[in-house]
């Protein structure tokens, strides 16, 4: 039973972080496509520099958590189909 627990809570929480991520990600994408906007929205914090160097260091973020989304989703439907 608790490893069931621990590897929905592993699940969901992958799950979270790349919701959360691609969302940083579009944002940064905007930020260096649209920067004045998105420097007047952030009053300044997010600069286009900046905006740049967080977009190009989330590549490998996010295809370790893609990777691990989609290996999450295809076990658990191979389980879902050898218990019916």
């Amino acid at each position: 039973m608790r490893n069931i627990t621990n590897r929905v809570l592993f699940s969901k929480t992958i799950h979270w972080l790349l919701a959360v991520l691609v969302v940083l990600y579009l944002i940064t994408g905007f930020g260096i496509t649209e920067f004045r906007v998105v420097e007047t929205m952030t009053f300044g914090l997010l600069t286009k520099n900046l905006a740049f160097k967080i977009h190009m260091n989330l590549w490998i973020p996010f295809i370790v958590l893609l990777g691990s989304h989609i290996f999450l989703s295809l076990t658990k439907k191979r389980k879902q189909a050898i218990s019916d």
